[in-house]
């Protein structure tokens, strides 16, 4: 487990954020449109982090408010492939990094 002052923190702040998306946008993927309630039913996460998170969403194009609630825009099918590879990428750098502290504190 990462301690109190860990280096990590901020990534792992960051991966929690993005793992929340990811839990609204399969949500949404499912069951659009969907508003905040339900979204907060679906997920057990917070309804003041579910507003964040879509407004982040919002923000990158990725969905849009109806009067139903929130929906995956046409952008966000565009970008599936995309965000896909961003994803293999981000494992890629990720596991490169973890190789490297591994072999750096080796016992020598």
């Amino acid at each position: 487990m990462i301690g109190k002052e860990s280096i990590f923190n901020p990534i792992k702040n960051d991966m929690e954020t993005l793992k929340r998306h990811i839990s609204i946008i399969q949500t949404l993927l499912r069951e659009q449109p969907v508003g905040i309630i339900r979204i907060a039913q679906v997920t057990k996460l917070p309804e003041h982090k579910i507003r964040y998170s879509l407004r982040l969403l919002e923000k990158q194009g990725l969905i849009t408010p109806s009067r139903e609630g929130a929906i995956l825009t046409p952008e966000f099918v565009e970008q599936r492939e995309s965000l896909a590879a961003d994803a293999k990428d981000m494992a890629a750098e990720l596991d490169s990094i973890y190789q490297t502290i591994r072999t750096t504190l080796q016992k020598r």
